[in-house]
């Protein structure tokens, strides 16, 4: 169940910004408790609908690459998505309202697949940035919506809520902060719910507060505290 709720919340580390947003984005991933770097973010855009993600450790050697794809549903991107540490493998495409994931554990482990059918409700990996911008003014005036994030581990979705709350200290003061809880009573024991704050003057993330998405070499997803830079 922790493995689930890590993929789902991890996901959530690679939403950053939408292709309105500077081309390059870098972010710098702290252990939430010893304040230690992990490993340092860097995004990169690729026309309108192409989003390159590559992970750095604190020595400056590449270990983990992401590439998505947005196409007709913005908050539901195909990606892939290799981890050199422990070869684990996702990959998510589309083909028209139906979505192929497939998944391997580690480099020597079975690839498993299944279909879902893509929703109004349904979001996948950095496709949950594109919703918030999509609901900005209703998050921003405490409407709280209920969403389907997929687990890709797993081969299912989970149910979250994304609500308004108060900023976690040593936030910047003009950011808006925006919660992600699961709404399962039995899963919100195991995880805590993830902080994302924005700027609203851009509606650019500058920082997330949860669970990552990507493992460790022994396979743990460590709970990390990022902060995004976006250089000129």
């Amino acid at each position: 169940m922790l493995k689930l709720i890590a993929i789902a919340t991890l996901s959530l580390c690679a939403l950053q910004v939408s292709a309105q947003a500077p081309k390059t984005v870098i972010g710098e991933a702290y252990d939430s408790q010893s304040k230690q770097l992990l490993y340092v973010e860097k995004h990169r855009y690729v026309g309108g609908n192409q989003h390159e993600v590559k992970y750095y450790n604190p020595a400056g050697e590449l270990f983990a690459e992401k590439l998505l794809r947005y196409g007709e549903y913005q908050q539901a991107p195909a990606f892939e998505q290799t981890n050199s540490l422990r070869g684990e493998w996702i990959k998510v495409s589309g083909d028209g309202d139906q979505l192929t994931v497939e998944y391997r554990e580690k480099s020597d482990s079975v690839v498993f697949d299944k279909r879902i059918k893509v929703n109004e409700h349904l979001l996948v990996d950095a496709g949950f940035d594109r919703y918030v911008k999509l609901h900005w003014d209703a998050l921003v005036q405490n409407q709280k919506r209920e969403i389907e994030y997929l687990v890709p581990s797993r081969l299912t979705t989970v149910g979250f809520e994304v609500g308004r709350v108060e900023c976690l200290s040593g936030t910047p003061e003009e950011a808006v902060c925006f919660a992600i809880a699961p709404t399962s009573w039995f899963v919100s024991l195991a995880v805590d719910p993830i902080t994302v704050a924005y700027d609203p003057a851009t509606q650019n993330l500058l920082r997330f507060n949860g669970r990552g998405n990507i493992a460790s070499s022994s396979g743990k997803y460590q709970t990390v505290d990022i902060h995004y830079q976006y250089p000129e």
